[in-house]
């Protein structure tokens, strides 16, 4: 709009505002349909956006299935997790075994055998080095008369610099005070891991642990013995120093919680529910993908018949259900093994759903990867990258990869062409701006030049009205 003050039909009586706003309204004509353009373009951007934004989904499902692990694992059950727990590894065999736990493990612990002090800051008085020794290894702690109960902890909890033998013993043992009494635990369970002593200076005599200089233990000092594991695995006794097995059956780590009363069984089976529920998450995803580019490509979708939406589905449903090159046996197709989008007829094809969508028939997928788990691997990931996930991936990748996947380019596409209409558009709006001036001056000339031809009207009016009135006298 043009600057200054502007009346409106002053002279002339027309309402010249609503004629420039009937006319600026014609002339932005096509402006309206420029900006309609750019909202459909902008539609359709946040469309393919949409599904980017899904199949970068779906491929983060692939993760586990492109893992041998995912499919081999390996599960152990225990009859009672409250006694024993125990985890298997890919390499474990299937078995059952019977499991009975006679004693647990436990590390030697010694204590004071009456309050040292009434204060645990107060200076005790004593002085001197002692050494604690456990499992071979030594280390020595040396005190002053100006140490406390607590400080004599922390300098029994520190930990010595590497290949040395003090100060501090925290490597090999753990010190607390508890009700005015220094208790030393050794950090190795076991008999492997007694505390033996020398304490030539008497500190620990002092500190009611030892009774003589070459470290004796009173007996009243004893809290608990170092003790091994003892157990029994299909009726063979075993001892071990530590509750927690890795070397009795391969593959399977066994964690000895409680006395039994009664055996136990020991279950080591495939862990299927690993895979199935990998495979789940991928088929919910497709699904929805599926869905959502139907729904975009239908009637009144955002890209109704767009040609490149319906070969990405096309592309989809045929990663998900082709044979895979290569493989024997049994297990060569997803519907082998429970992946299927309807029901194998006589031939041995399928009867595809028109939606594209896929089922799971975990009872079928469970018997597969039970029976043998390494050809379920091969359909899904393989060393000749056949696999459905090594394709799958592949694809995916090329559809959502930053910078120059289809996707991604697509959607660069659609911004340039909205970021060239912002640009015709400013023009257009400068271009439109100077008309309505044009026009705003067109008119106030228009109403100037009627305004002079009435003024010149009214004095002529006025002459002639003089005149008149001259001629009667």
């Amino acid at each position: 709009m043009a600057n200054g003050i502007y009346f409106s039909g002053l002279a002339s009586g027309l309402d010249t505002e609503s004629i420039i706003t009937q006319l600026m309204n014609l002339e932005r004509a096509p402006l309206t349909k420029l900006q309609q353009r750019k909202d459909q373009y902008n539609v359709e951007k946040n469309a393919w956006h949409d599904i980017y934004t899904r199949l970068s989904s779906l491929q983060s499902k692939l993760g586990d299935l492109k893992l041998a692990s995912t499919f081999t694992d390996m599960k152990a059950t225990s009859s009672n997790t409250s006694v024993l727990t125990a985890t298997a590894a890919s390499n474990a065999a299937a078995g059952s075994y019977e499991v009975s736990i006679i004693q647990l493990a436990q590390a030697h612990k010694v204590a004071s055998t009456d309050p040292v002090t009434a204060d645990d800051n107060t200076d005790l008085g004593l002085s001197g080095t002692f050494s604690i020794t456990v499992n071979g290894q030594t280390r020595s702690v040396t005190v002053s008369s100006s140490d406390s109960l607590l400080t004599i902890r922390e300098l029994i909890n520190a930990v010595p610099p590497e290949g040395q033998t003090g100060p501090g013993a925290g490597d090999i043992v753990t010190a607390s005070v508890i009700d005015h009494r220094l208790v030393i635990t050794s950090k190795t369970s076991g008999e492997v891991g007694r505390i033996s002593f020398a304490d030539p200076d008497s500190v620990l005599q002092g500190l009611k642990l030892v009774s003589d200089t070459s470290g004796t233990i009173l007996s009243n000092a004893l809290v608990q013995d170092a003790q091994d594991a003892k157990f029994t695995v299909d009726g063979l006794t075993i001892t071990r120093s530590t509750n927690t097995i890795t070397d009795v059956i391969q593959g399977v780590t066994l964690n000895l919680l409680a006395v039994t009363n009664e055996p136990l069984r020991l279950d080591i089976g495939h862990d299927t529910q690993k895979a199935v529920d990998a495979i789940q998450a991928m088929v919910d995803q497709y699904n929805s993908v599926m869905d959502f580019i139907s729904t975009k490509a239908g009637d009144k979708g955002d890209l109704q018949g767009d040609p490149t939406l319906a070969r990405f589905q096309n592309d989809l449903w045929q990663m998900m259900t082709d044979r895979v090159a290569g493989l024997t046996g049994a297990y060569q197709t997803p519907w082998s093994i429970g992946i299927s989008t309807g029901a194998v007829v006589g031939s041995g094809s399928l009867t595809f759903d028109r939606s594209g969508k896929i089922t799971l028939d975990t009872a079928k997928l469970t018997s597969a990867l039970e029976t043998d788990p390494s050809a379920v691997v091969d359909i899904f990931t393989n060393s000749s990258k056949t696999g459905l996930v090594d394709r799958l991936d592949s694809y995916l990748t090329s559809l959502v990869r930053s910078g120059d996947g289809i996707i991604p380019s697509r959607e660069q596409s659609l911004q340039n062409i909205m970021d060239d209409i912002d640009d015709q558009i400013a023009r257009m709006e400068d271009s439109l701006t100077m008309k309505e001036d044009q026009l705003r001056r067109q008119f106030t000339a228009m109403e100037q030049a009627l305004a002079a031809l009435q003024s010149q009207g009214n004095w002529l009016a006025g002459q002639i009205a003089g005149l008149g009135a001259y001629q009667q006298k």
